[in-house]
């Protein structure tokens, strides 16, 4: 039996936040989900600290919430602590990892953690998908705080807000549900919205049959129901093995459908219907198609929860969007510069379609996250990037990988041709200027702050 086991039947029937002598000790706690999960940890009464080996800009937030934090990782950290929480970025030989477990104190991922803490929670609605669920977990958000519901939230992303969580109330939780490593089979959801499924993360999946198996068991775990896009195909293929109930939305033969109307530099204008009946006509302020399904996602999520089409529909005019999300960060030399979160091969071209239809001429700057990704989804990567008119590709993220032989930047950008060309992360200023014209758009998964700050010469107002 795992700890997670162990610990899920010492806590029976209670919910964490009836246990107000805990400690919870979050080892890495400046990563987004665990800045959220200690954030609603500590609003529930429960003591908090956490540790991470930098420093982050969100420690001030975390010390304004009374949660004491640590720079660096040392085993008196988790000394006196109830329960251990970590990342999955975090290594086996950390010492506090080492020093909970040697102490028999219950250590549990990020994942496990949630699915105990969402107990807490009446509703509880999950977005997943290969592609987009940072965006509608927060359109979600959007329409379900507007409709005055008040829910609690847990974002990969930062909200409109700046900040990757909103707490609200006990009644929903709306957060984004990973697959990465399975974390979002240790969930607990009512409801499972699914945007798309894409083979990716090949350092955990092997193929894309086994990616669909896991996101079928995600599906399956709802209690409610399921929003499935019915548009995809990878999704459609696993339908009939779905076991709930569950509604579609898509551009054609679905549920919930949408039909693109217009588009302009500000944004789209889309219809949509909800059984072939007309429901209205919305503007959504923000680029690339890909949106508007992603806006039908959040709108039929919130329809089967008793939020009319037209409420949430008009509540997403005002949204407008999430961090790194083609996000509108500043200007060089009057070229627009924007900055996106996109790292697989699909996600590049949906950017790059969406930016060249407002843009015209598009620089393309892109660190490449992990090399198995880049290895296995190579002639992807060289398709989608050429799309563009100009690339700069900087060094391979490697986050928790080490080197490939063969595999490297440099190599990519012979591959796409002419228009390519690599250069370390201090020369992109230089080769945006001496090489490139149009707008800009910063891609990657990884730290690319440097780059940014360096690039942007005035911001975005």
């Amino acid at each position: 039996m795992s700890e997670y086991d162990i610990f899920k039947r010492i806590m029976g029937r209670s919910k964490l936040s009836e246990k107000k002598g805990f400690r919870v000790h979050f080892i890495g706690i400046f990563g987004i989900g665990m800045y959220s999960l200690a954030r609603i940890t500590k609003q529930m009464g429960i003591t908090v600290t956490g540790s991470d080996r930098e420093k982050s800009q969100l420690k001030p937030y975390l010390d304004s919430a009374g949660i004491i934090t640590s720079i660096g990782h040392k085993w008196e950290n988790a000394k006196g602590a109830d329960i251990v929480v970590y990342s999955l970025a975090i290594s086996e030989d950390n010492e506090e990892l080492e020093y909970a477990r040697r102490m028999r104190i219950p250590t549990l991922t990020r994942a496990e953690y949630m699915g105990i803490l969402m107990q807490d929670y009446n509703v509880r609605i999950g977005i997943s998908g290969s592609h987009g669920k940072s965006t509608v977990t927060a359109m979600t958000s959007h329409i379900f705080s507007s409709a005055g519901k008040n829910p609690t939230v847990i974002s990969g992303a930062k909200l409109p807000s700046g900040e990757p969580t909103l707490i609200g109330e006990m009644e929903y939780l709306i957060y984004e549900a990973c697959e990465y490593k399975d974390s979002f089979l240790k969930l607990a959801p009512s409801a499972v919205t699914v945007t798309n499924l894409e083979l990716d993360h090949t350092d955990y999946f092997k193929d894309l049959d086994d990616i669909k198996h896991s996101f079928l068991m995600c599906i399956n775990r709802a209690e409610d129901l399921a929003v499935l896009n019915s548009d995809d195909e990878n999704l459609s293929s696993i339908m009939r093995l779905v076991d709930v109930e569950f509604v579609t939305y898509g551009a054609k033969d679905a549920d919930y459908t949408y039909l693109m109307k217009s588009f302009t530099r500000d944004g789209i204008k889309y219809a949509v219907k909800y059984k072939n009946k007309s429901i209205g006509e919305y503007f959504l302020r923000l680029k690339g198609a890909f949106n508007v399904a992603n806006a039908t996602a959040a709108i039929a999520t919130a329809a089967e929860y008793g939020i009319s089409v037209k409420d949430a529909g008009e509540a997403l005019e005002s949204f407008s969007g999430v961090g790194r999300r083609m996000e509108l960060v500043g200007y060089r030399q009057g070229r627009a510069v924007y900055y996106d979160y996109a790292h697989h091969p699909t996600e590049i071209s949906a950017v790059i379609n969406a930016l060249t239809m407002t843009e015209g001429t598009l620089t393309v700057v892109f660190k490449p996250h992990t090399y198995t990704r880049t290895r296995d989804l190579w002639c992807d990567f060289v398709t989608a990037l050429a799309m563009a008119d100009f690339v700069i590709l900087t060094d391979i993220y490697p986050a928790r990988e080490e080197s490939i032989e063969g595999i490297s930047s440099e190599r990519l950008a012979k591959c796409i041709g002419d228009k390519a060309i690599y250069v370390k992360d201090k020369d992109v200023p230089f080769a945006v200027d001496r090489f490139t014209a149009g707008a800009i758009v910063l891609m990657g998964a990884g730290d690319n702050e440097t780059i940014l700050n360096n690039l942007i010469e005035r911001k975005h107002l």
